[in-house]
């Protein structure tokens, strides 16, 4: 996948910009501590959902209608807490912790804040000689993860009030739980909701991400502080098997209170 090395080469240069033009005769000395409460959110696109028991029209004679025009997407939301400690002169901060994921999956939907404007089928039943279809206006998984996440923060800048500063991060997610939900186009359709859900598959048992950002932190060190990150791009690794949504690539935000660790800063 020619994404990783791309990535890989963009965090090698950063790094080596950032490094080489900091002021060497930065006093602070003192190798600092913090614990960051974060939250998140993290917008995916997914492939387009071709799957064989969803039609965007039913034919008698023909099987080849899936549709092409139904979307699948997915946003994950985060909290935690991580650990970070300074090296180098406190130029670079590394940090792992842990996560909990809330992801929420959709197929059907045009955009994440609107409604389904049309419905679809969903193949419940087939014997090999008839077939029984559902009228869905959208089907949906919120899935619960737990994570681990492990980041890289360049801090390049003299040290002010407001700073801007670098990261990559990744981290590595496992499912905990899952529920699916349906939303027919018809509620009396509602008492064959168990036997909709059967044909759909459920989440990724785990899934990797991997991701870039640009950080903007309001407090001097080391005293409390408040940080938001940009988070562009946000890259996601699944294992190859089938599941409910396929996701890619995104962009998230991410907030986070900064508590420090060190009593008190050497001068």
């Amino acid at each position: 996948m020619k994404t990783k090395p791309i990535l890989a080469s963009v965090l090698v240069l950063l790094l080596g910009v950032s490094l080489f033009g900091q002021d060497i005769t930065q006093k602070q000395k003192q190798k600092l501590k913090f614990i960051y409460l974060e939250s998140g959110i993290d917008f995916i696109s997914c492939d387009a959902p071709y799957k064989d028991y969803i039609r965007a029209d039913v034919q008698t004679f023909y099987s080849d209608h899936i549709s092409g025009g139904i979307r699948g997407l997915m946003f994950n939301e985060y909290a935690g807490v991580k650990f970070e400690y300074r090296l180098l002169n406190n130029l670079l901060g590394v940090s792992g912790g842990v996560r909990y994921n809330r992801t929420v999956s959709s197929i059907g939907k045009t955009s994440y804040w609107s409604d389904s404007p049309d419905f679809f089928y969903v193949r419940y039943w087939n014997d090999g000689i008839s077939s029984e279809y559902a009228k869905v206006m959208e089907m949906s998984q919120i899935s619960h993860y737990v994570g681990i996440p492990v980041e890289l923060r360049i801090y390049p800048y003299k040290e002010r009030l407001l700073n801007v500063y670098y990261k990559a991060g990744a981290s590595l997610t496992f499912n905990v739980g899952s529920k699916t939900g349906i939303i027919f186009q018809n509620e009396e359709m509602n008492p064959f909701k168990t036997d909709v859900v059967q044909v759909i598959e459920g989440p990724q048992p785990y899934f990797g991400s991997f991701n870039l950002g640009v950080g903007l932190k309001i407090g001097r060190l080391p005293k409390p502080g408040f940080i938001v990150e940009a988070n562009i791009p946000v890259a996601i690794f699944t294992p190859d098997e089938a599941s409910f949504v396929s996701p890619h690539t995104g962009a998230g935000f991410q907030f986070m209170i900064r508590v420090p660790l060190n009593k008190k800063a050497e001068k």
